[in-house]
């Protein structure tokens, strides 16, 4: 029997859900926002990936697995920036360079947690990582655009991401943790299937 072909939709593909999705809501979020108020801007990035989160991979209360606290940690550090925003310093746009070369290396820092992750055997924290990645692209690629003065972020507008990277830090090194644990761990036959005759 042909399988109809609304159930192959792009929206439930693994690289839609981690790269498609948050690049999406960024783009979306940083223009909607430039339209309302440049300065505004820059919180693009940080707005759009928890509403990225919000659809995927939803919001669980009270979460029952350790991936379900992003939604969570996506929006608790939305509110900390915007706090943070308060204080000049750290709502004081970079230098343009400055900009690139943290957003390059938090992006790198991104994708190394997806690599990890995928080579530690959790495909779900892969593309968990790879969300914050595509948010850094769009954020990054926001500040060489035009207009000339492009979108130079602040301290308090990278907090959220890079406490997302923090949580899934944490995650992966938790997955490599049990992953080593597992490898350590003597290995016993089950007598159902490899029965000791004696």
């Amino acid at each position: 029997m042909p399988v109809p072909i609304t159930d192959w939709s792009f929206v439930h593909h693994p690289l839609f859900q981690s790269l498609v999705l948050p690049a999406l809501a960024c783009a979306l979020a940083l223009l909607a926002l430039r339209a309302l108020r440049p300065a505004w801007a820059p919180w693009g990035a940080a707005l759009g990936l928890a509403a990225a989160f919000l659809v995927w991979p939803g919001p669980v209360w009270p979460p029952t697995a350790h991936a379900q606290w992003l939604p969570w940690v996506g929006l608790l550090a939305l509110g900390a920036g915007l706090a943070l925003a308060r204080w000049p310093r750290a709502a004081a746009p970079l230098s343009r360079g400055r900009a690139t070369a943290v957003l390059v290396t938090t992006g790198l820092l991104a994708l190394a947690l997806a690599a990890l992750a995928g080579l530690g055997g959790s495909l779900l924290l892969a593309q968990l990582a790879l969300m914050p990645a595509a948010a850094l692209a769009v954020l990054l690629a926001a500040v060489w655009l035009p207009p000339k003065a492009g979108t130079r972020p602040g301290l308090a507008a990278l907090l959220p991401l890079a406490a997302v990277l923090l949580a899934l830090a944490l995650l992966v090194a938790g997955q490599w943790r049990v992953a080593e644990a597992a490898r350590g761990a003597p290995k016993t036959d089950d007598p159902y299937y490899t029965p000791g005759w004696r």
